[in-house]
């Protein structure tokens, strides 16, 4: 069996550091059913990155499963060319309040800073951002469903999006690290739920 798991910081095992590759949910799955974990999720990621490497990275019909979690909808990606890489940006406006940018790091220049502040600050639109969502929404159970292949979808944008997810990831009943992420037993509350729908599916 082989199982494609894709991401942002929440299935990569944000937070996690030392016991992240034994502990973040898809490395519990894969190790109570017995096969090899495929994990192609990055902190920071955006829908847009999830999508890309889904349809132009890998070939999903290669695998028996998809285990997908979208992210924020206002997270976007651009191609760093100094860094011949594409990078995603890892802010994200927060339910109803104001835009919430990452603090200043080594990742932006400070031209990137300059105009990504003034991007959310007055270019970004929520209904744009929701429609953008909702065609990634699609086109991954699309994708996915073309290539007969079943698909359990989740979010960690619950909070902020009208569309109908398989499991929803901000809970309260996931036990939570500071940073917000899941902890050990967070990720084993998340696999079970997994493993639940695997054997609903087989």
């Amino acid at each position: 069996m082989k199982i494609y798991f894709d991401g942002c910081s929440w299935t990569y095992g944000g937070g996690l550091v030392e016991r992240r590759e034994q502990d973040r949910f898809t490395a519990v799955v894969c190790r109570e059913l017995g096969v090899k974990e495929y994990n192609f999720s990055l902190p920071k990621s955006s829908n847009d990155r999830i999508v890309r490497q889904l349809l132009t990275e890998n070939d999903i019909s290669e695998y028996d499963y998809a285990v997908i979690q979208m992210t924020y909808s206002s997270r976007l990606e651009y191609y760093d060319e100094s860094k011949k890489d594409n990078r995603s940006k890892g802010w994200m406006r927060i339910a109803n309040q104001d835009i919430k940018p990452c603090k200043k790091g080594r990742e932006f220049s400070d031209e990137q800073w300059v105009f990504w502040n003034y991007y959310y600050k007055n270019v970004f639109d929520e209904t744009y951002f929701n429609k953008k969502e909702e065609i990634q929404y699609k086109t991954i159970r699309n994708h996915c469903k073309i290539n007969n292949v079943p698909l359990l979808l989740m979010t960690v944008n619950n909070w902020d999006t009208k569309l109908k997810f398989d499991i929803e990831l901000e809970h309260t009943h996931i036990p939570r690290l500071p940073c917000n992420h899941p902890n050990s037993l967070g990720h084993r509350v998340i696999a079970d739920e997994i493993l639940s729908w695997l054997t609903k599916h087989k």
